[in-house]
């Protein structure tokens, strides 16, 4: 099963919102959450952050058709 990174920050509201509209995924991959402080520093100011390796898959406010979207023409 493929492993996406879910870059998250501390007391982000935003950030738990994007966590529950991707739980859905869960199916299909398996979602890591890490924290922007373990190396991801580069998307302090994009949280949250939903990554495919290295390739940006969406930010901000999630959405599941455009993390599908991103996912598949990547």
């Amino acid at each position: 099963m493929k492993t996406l990174h879910l870059v998250v920050t501390e007391n982000c509201e935003l950030c738990e919102k994007g966590l529950n509209t991707i739980s859905l995924l869960n199916r299909f991959f398996k979602i890591d959450t890490v924290q922007v402080e373990d190396g991801f520093q580069e998307y302090l100011l994009r949280v949250p952050v939903l990554l495919n390796e290295n390739t940006v898959l969406d930010e901000g406010i999630l959405s599941k058709s455009t993390i599908l979207k991103n996912y598949l023409f990547s």
